[in-house]
């Protein structure tokens, strides 16, 4: 019966070595796991679980920072308005050497037979009465049409072309005025002193106001006052009109174009 106090010491034995082993176990796992001794009633690490590894590195897929913890936050939004105002290259380059079609440095340039030819012989006529073309016009509203009114005008003799242009922008006198009678020529029309008669041809340059002033139609009453009162007399079979030196190829702002020279043309004559 003395066996049974050994055997229970034994146990004990046992007991103490298997406590001590757990005990040791514990030790090394809260070495491992981070535990802080010194507070008992915290269970989880401090630092997390460094078990998994001594550094843990960030996923290639972790999200983005926040923009605006950074202190240069405005800067890193500059990116739009850069790429806005960036000049980007076309899309097919620009060649380097291209042929040039206008030279800039090449000045315009009249033709001879656009300028005016220049002062040639003036005129002389006797002492007479020289024929003059106004207009009158006859119906109403858009019925209404201008003719050609032929009238004479005494001359004193002497040089009868810068008489008969001013007569034109004179216009008819007080009585004439009372029947109707018109000109389509402005007083501020000048006729220029110099004129050339080549080959029946007369060259006359006149101002600019021809070209200002009326419509369609009161431009082309113009021109045949001019051709009807001029053409006919003195050996001449045409006229080129010219201002500033050059040849006149429109007249006002819808742009009448100019015969190349101007002759009379198929219309009735009213005789007064």
């Amino acid at each position: 019966m003395a066996v049974l106090p050994q055997i229970q010491e034994d146990k004990w034995k046992s007991l103490r070595y298997l406590l001590g082993g757990i005990f040791l176990v514990l030790v090394l796992i809260e070495k491992s796991m981070g535990f802080d001794p010194k507070a008992g009633g915290n269970l989880f690490p401090k630092q997390g679980f460094r078990n998994i590894g001594k550094s843990q590195e960030k996923s290639k897929f972790a999200e983005p920072s926040d923009p605006f913890s950074k202190e240069t936050w405005e800067d890193d939004l500059n990116w739009e308005e850069e790429v806005l105002t960036q000049t980007f290259p076309d899309s097919e380059p620009k060649q380097k050497n291209r042929t040039k079609l206008v030279d800039d440095t090449i000045p315009e340039i009249t033709l001879p037979e656009d300028r005016f030819p220049g002062a040639g012989k003036r005129l002389q006529a006797d002492a007479g009465y020289l024929p003059v073309y106004f207009l009158k016009f006859y119906g109403t509203g858009k019925n209404s049409q201008s003719q050609l009114v032929k009238l004479s005008r005494e001359f004193q003799g002497g040089d009868p072309i810068p008489f008969l242009f001013q007569e034109l922008t004179k216009g008819p006198n007080p009585e004439e005025k009372g029947k109707g009678v018109l000109s389509a020529l402005s007083k501020r029309i000048r006729m220029e002193p110099n004129y050339r008669l080549e080959n029946g041809i007369l060259h006359i340059s006149v101002s600019e106001d021809i070209s200002y002033g009326g419509s369609m139609e009161i431009l082309k009453d113009r021109l045949d006052q001019i051709s009807f009162t001029l053409v006919g007399n003195f050996g001449i079979k045409g006229v080129v009109l010219y201002t500033n030196g050059e040849r006149i190829r429109t007249l006002g702002s819808d742009g009448l174009t100019i015969p190349e020279v101007l002759a009379k043309s198929q219309r009735k004559v009213i005789i007064f």
